[in-house]
């Protein structure tokens, strides 16, 4: 062996030492055949077994003739990265090796390590990266970082459905993970944008599957996913042209349920029939920059409010300056709505007797949200706490729900409160200000 100098003595801490022993044959009493190639890398068993309670059994317990371990799916590079964690406790990640070592992390059982990939993942989220990184953590079966695409996904949908990486990602998708999104109650997009993904998705997988792509053969391998597209909550224009250009993906029997379930909400249809709360209202301001958070996940009841002194509001504070546009509320179907909207002292007046169609959002029966747009937009500080309540109001039903504490979207973190004995304003429309 080598004389390789007093290094216990020129190295400064605990984590210098160790990290000096990485890959060395120096006291090394084990070895790693890594890649494909099986290129050798010496190991200690001491500091692996004190790290990973898999190597403690593999390496200790089970006392295998030979001491050599064959990782064979991951390069010798991401490994490096991997033994820098286990002998100093620190490791440089970067995107294209993160999903190895996390891995590699959930391989071995080392929480730690998998915690720290998870974290640096959901920091560099985004819109055009999420469905890679939800396809990634669904195939490792990380259900942690799932999780974490969830919640991103949940917020900003609509944004997703409408960058250039959608017809890249979203069809390359496992089943599991389709089905996974099309069931989320919180999308931030409009039914007929997440049918046409669904449908490009069922394109793709006809492929995979080496069948011919035709209607009935995307319904094949949809399955059950069928089943969570709301049909019943399109427009009657946006079902007729799901119908046009899919022809024999519905059966006759299943058009006419839905169709009559349109007149009649009472009629039985095995289609899901209830709205996403996030859903996109319009095109119009989504052009202009204005975005919509929900202040509540979903609204499942609410009763006609009567007594017109009865308040309804939301604390909110942003990380960032924004302009609020307006808000939403619920009102029975068809109704105009009367009231007063103050954000402090700062009051503002409205009388809406004919909502303009594109701010009414039907949710259920005959019940609809409106967003009351303000005539100027009032722009909130950042890390201030608001408090935005709609009052005297006429024909608004009230919302006995639980507020959201927290909700990150890409570029912004609101926090919100509800009014002590008062309903939830169940939607915000805002803009951040550069």
């Amino acid at each position: 062996m080598t004389f390789l100098g007093n290094w216990q003595k020129t190295t400064k801490s605990l984590q210098e030492r160790f990290g000096y022993l990485m890959g060395k044959e120096l006291m090394s009493d084990m070895t790693f055949l890594v890649g494909t190639n099986e290129v050798r890398i010496p190991g200690h068993r001491l500091v692996l077994a004190a790290n990973s309670h898999d190597f403690y059994n593999v390496l200790y317990h089970l006392r295998p003739d030979s001491m050599e371990l064959r990782i064979e799916d991951v390069s010798v590079a991401v490994f490096m990265r991997f033994l820098e964690y286990c002998y100093t406790g620190h490791i440089h990640l970067e995107l294209d090796k993160v999903f190895d070592v996390l891995k590699l992390a959930m391989r071995f059982e080392m929480r730690h390590l998998e915690g720290i990939c998870i974290n640096f993942v959901d920091r560099l989220m985004n819109t055009q990266n999420c469905l890679r990184f939800l396809n990634k953590s669904w195939q490792l079966g990380c259900l942690r970082l799932v999780q974490k695409c969830q919640e991103h996904l949940a917020d900003n949908f609509g944004d997703v459905l409408s960058n250039n990486r959608l017809p890249l990602d979203f069809p390359e998708l496992p089943h599991g993970a389709v089905k996974w999104i099309v069931e989320l109650e919180t999308l931030q997009c409009d039914e007929k944008s997440l049918f046409d993904a669904v449908m490009m998705w069922s394109r793709r997988e006809c492929t995979r599957c080496n069948l011919s792509v035709t209607p009935q053969n995307m319904r094949t391998v949809l399955g059950d996913i069928i089943y969570q597209i709301r049909f019943p909550t399109m427009t009657t224009q946006e079902f007729a042209e799901c119908n046009k250009t899919y022809p024999e993906l519905l059966s006759a029997d299943e058009m006419t349920k839905i169709m009559v379930f349109s007149a009649v909400p009472a009629a039985r249809v095995r289609f899901n029939v209830h709205p996403r709360l996030e859903a996109t209202f319009t095109s119009l301001y989504r052009d202009n920059g204005i975005q919509e958070v929900a202040t509540i996940r979903r609204i499942t009841k609410a009763h006609r409010v009567f007594d017109d002194h009865n308040r309804h509001g939301i604390r909110l504070t942003s990380s960032r300056r924004i302009n609020i546009y307006g808000f939403g509320i619920v009102a029975k179907e068809g109704k105009s709505i009367y009231g007063k909207c103050s954000v402090w002292d700062a009051e503002f007046c409205f009388q809406f007797p004919d909502v303009k169609p594109d701010v009414r959002r039907k949710l259920w029966e005959n019940y609809e949200i409106i967003y009351v747009i303000f005539k100027h937009p009032l722009t909130l500080e950042s890390s201030t706490s608001y408090e935005l309540s709609f009052f005297n109001c006429a024909n608004v039903c009230s919302v006995d729900e639980i507020v959201r504490e927290t909700v990150r979207k890409e570029e912004i973190t609101f926090r919100f409160e509800k009014f002590q004995d008062f309903a939830a304003i169940p939607a915000l429309l805002y803009r951040i200000l550069r």
